[in-house]
């Protein structure tokens, strides 16, 4: 089987690919899903040409394995996600008075994260600055993820609550 061979047996399951990106993406994000799979078929080429996937662990049976390429979809999705939120407008709306700037914006933000308790503030400057995974700041302090996403969403409930005052 070449590597055209698997490309065309991916295309055969194109609505399901579609489906499944459609689920994972927002409503406001900037890509469609159509976008997203064409995407995840040219990096499985890429992958392949360059012998970092094998035709034989994407096709078992001849039928697609569609792990792989859900973790595609979903991993693109992400990364693609995660670079739009590091980029924030310039002017953004806060009680209905315009912030001049980016810096002033994020020392709003940094005077409510220094108004947390200790606990708190050490937890989530880790998971903004260091390592922006629950999962992986789970992994390293020993605290269950549960407890990890509690706080992290309580924090960021405290700064949306703050910044609308």
């Amino acid at each position: 089987m070449t590597i055209d061979d698997v490309i065309h047996k991916l295309y055969m399951k194109h609505p399901t690919w579609v489906l499944m990106a459609e689920r994972m993406t927002p409503l406001f994000y900037s890509l469609t899903a159509e976008d997203v799979v064409q995407e995840v078929y040219l990096k499985i080429f890429e992958e392949l040409k360059k012998n970092k996937l094998k035709i034989s662990t994407i096709i078992v049976d001849d039928k697609v394995k569609y792990s792989i390429v859900y973790l595609r979809i979903r991993n693109i999705v992400v990364d693609m996600m995660r670079s739009e939120k590091q980029t924030l407008p310039i002017n953004i709306q806060i009680e209905d008075k315009q912030v001049e700037s980016e810096a002033e914006f994020y020392e709003k933000i940094d005077n409510v994260i220094n108004g947390f308790d200790w606990f708190h503030k050490k937890l989530f400057t880790l998971y903004t600055k260091k390592y922006q995974s629950i999962r992986d700041l789970s992994k390293d302090t020993k605290i269950s993820y549960m407890t990890v996403w509690r706080h992290v969403e309580k924090c960021k409930n405290e700064i949306r609550n703050k910044m609308k005052k």
